[in-house]
């Protein structure tokens, strides 16, 4: 197992994901991958038997869908599907495909399936340490499908779906593009909650191999659980596939409505220093903090500056206010709750009613 954590290791000093910079292409969002689920040999979630459709076919559906969607209010963006039809394709080559595309969003859909078949809802995930059992228990399903690749041990540098070892290596490739991926992720919770009214299972992290070697922000979806009679009613039906599709979608267009703004206010410069930009302070100290101790893998989010005669530390940097949301959620996984929101407006911190009234 050793040797296996070291191996991933070397591969993930080593890739374009670790010298890549955690920012937005600055052309905005030009290309979006789809990625429907399992497929030909492999038909993911079957359900309760009662349908001769399979989790492969209802997210091929809701797939094709969202894609008509996006190209008919973005005709300037190009949409490629990792599959169009029903066949088999490696978790590798997904990313492959979305990787060589130069894609600026990898979106994986799914459906979802437990042993109780009371359970039910929706819920996002993106690329990271599994919290608890149930978040690590979704990504060995997921991930079960290289099993029925060929040398897929080699393929795979020994990674064992079914042996929990296996994530610890795996989640060394979360932190790059994981704030935009969560950022994407709550909208699209938002989205299934506040409009097509399906129960919130929220905002998850867990290590999938389908997203873990992507190079853009990236999601993995399951619209919900098969298992459950209604919720399988539901996403066999057209209006189910449409509702889902078109939740997906306006998340869509609200992420990049949001990221486009902040390219065209602020097309290179990431740092708080030469605009407004809110932020999330969650530490002070009357001594200097070591980063390395406080937990956090994404040091390259936090600021550190000092008044007041304090040395105090905030996380990431928005100019958009409602934008911390996904913010809140990294620090909500890493323990860290006393947090608030500052300003800061040209390199210096302000009100936050300040920085509010500049945005009216």
């Amino acid at each position: 197992m050793k040797r296996l954590i070291k191996l991933f290791l070397i591969l993930f000093l080593f890739s374009p994901l670790y010298f890549s910079i955690c920012q937005v292409n600055n052309l905005g969002i030009q290309k979006i991958v789809i990625d429907p689920g399992h497929g030909g040999k492999d038909p993911g979630t079957l359900g309760t038997g009662r349908y001769k459709s399979a989790e492969k076919d209802i997210v091929l559906d809701v797939s094709i869908l969202l894609g008509n969607y996006l190209r008919s209010e973005f005709p300037e963006i190009e949409v490629i599907y990792t599959r169009n039809s029903d066949e088999f394709i490696k978790l590798s080559e997904r990313t492959r495909i979305a990787n060589q595309a130069n894609a600026n969003l990898f979106i994986s859909i799914h459906c979802d399936a437990f042993q109780d078949p009371s359970v039910f809802g929706s819920s996002t995930y993106v690329m990271g340490m599994h919290k608890n059992a149930t978040n690590l228990n979704v990504a060995i399903r997921e991930n079960s499908s290289i099993l029925m690749e060929n040398n897929y041990k080699l393929n795979y540098e020994g990674f064992d779906p079914e042996e929990p070892e296996s994530y610890i290596a795996l989640s060394m490739y979360q932190s790059n593009y994981i704030t935009n991926s969560l950022l994407l992720a709550s909208k699209i919770q938002n989205q299934f909650k506040n409009r097509v009214n399906r129960k919130d299972r929220g905002v998850k992290q867990a290590g999938f191999l389908v997203l873990s070697r992507a190079t853009m922000p990236s999601v993995l979806i399951e619209l919900g659980f098969l298992t459950n009679k209604k919720e399988e009613d539901f996403l066999n039906s057209n209006d189910g596939k449409v509702f889902m599709a078109s939740a997906i979608f306006r998340a869509v267009k609200e992420y990049k409505i949001g990221i486009d703004g902040v390219i065209e206010n602020n097309p290179i410069n990431y740092k708080i220093n030469e605009s407004l930009f809110f932020s999330l302070q969650f530490l002070s100290s009357n001594k200097k903090i070591d980063l390395n101790k406080i937990g956090i893998e994404e040091k390259n989010l936090i600021k550190e500056f000092k008044e007041n005669n304090l040395y105090k530390y905030s996380f990431g940097s928005s100019s958009q206010y409602e934008d911390l949301e996904s913010l809140k959620l990294i620090l909500d996984s890493y323990g860290y709750k006393d947090y608030f929101t500052i300003a800061f407006l040209n390199g210096q911190k302000i009100s936050l009613s300040e920085a509010l009234s500049i945005l009216k």
